[in-house]
Formats: C-alpha cells, structure tokens, sequence
C-alpha cells in the first residue's frame, strides 16, 4: 500500500511539474509579443480598437488617412494593461485609412477603407 502511495505521489508530482513548465512557457511568449489586438467595425459604424498589453512599455495608436494626416492619436502608458477605444468614424471623408500600433517589440498595421453608400431607387406600380 506504501508503494502504491509514494508511486501515486511521484505521478502527481512529475505531471505537476510539466504542467507548469507548459504555462510559464506561454507566458514568456506572450510577454515577448509585446500586445494583442482586435480591430473591427460594428454595424452601427463605429470602428473598435482592443490592445492587450504583455509587456511594461509604451504603446502608441494612431489613425491615419492614406496621405498620412493623423486623424486620431493615443499613447498607452506602461502601467496600462487593457485598452478598449471606440471610435465614431461617420464623420471622416471616404477613403482609405490605416490603424498603427507600435510598441518597443512589434509593430501591426491595418487599414479601412470607408466608402459611401449608394441610395438605391425603386419603383413599384399597384
């Protein structure tokens, strides 16, 4: 019975210990990717901006139209984890834009293109 338990134990405690090499693993890769985003547009023609920060650096967000005329400007601190900005874009000429976000580590660029909608005509005869 007491070579069944200390078996059991060592089991235990071998797979806790891969267990946590696991997690700190992806920890230390998240860390090294400096931030995580989530960038998309609601029906209601907002533009929505997620940054999740791994590392204790700055990060800055800019908006900018295709001639690079700064449209929006944010600079995340080093204590600032999570960052949620909504953005009302109905406003801005049509056109193509581009969303910068750039840390010490990593830089990710996207763009949007805004573009009018056509009114559309129709006739019906009852």
């Amino acid at each position: 019975m007491k070579t069944s338990f200390k078996t059991f134990a060592l089991v235990v405690a071998f797979f806790a210990a891969f267990t946590f090499n696991a997690f700190a693993d992806e920890k230390d890769g998240k860390k090294a990717t400096g931030f995580g985003t989530g960038i998309f547009a609601s029906k209601s023609g907002k533009l929505h901006i997620n940054v999740d920060k791994y590392a204790d650096d700055n990060t800055v967000v800019l908006v900018s139209d295709k001639s690079g005329k700064l449209m929006f400007h944010e600079v995340l601190g080093k204590n600032v984890t999570k960052y949620r900005k909504t953005l009302d874009v109905a406003d801005l000429p049509a056109g193509t834009y581009q969303i910068e976000i750039t840390s010490k580590i990593r830089k990710e660029v996207k763009s949007f293109e805004l573009t009018d909608v056509k009114a559309e005509r129709s006739l019906s005869v009852k």
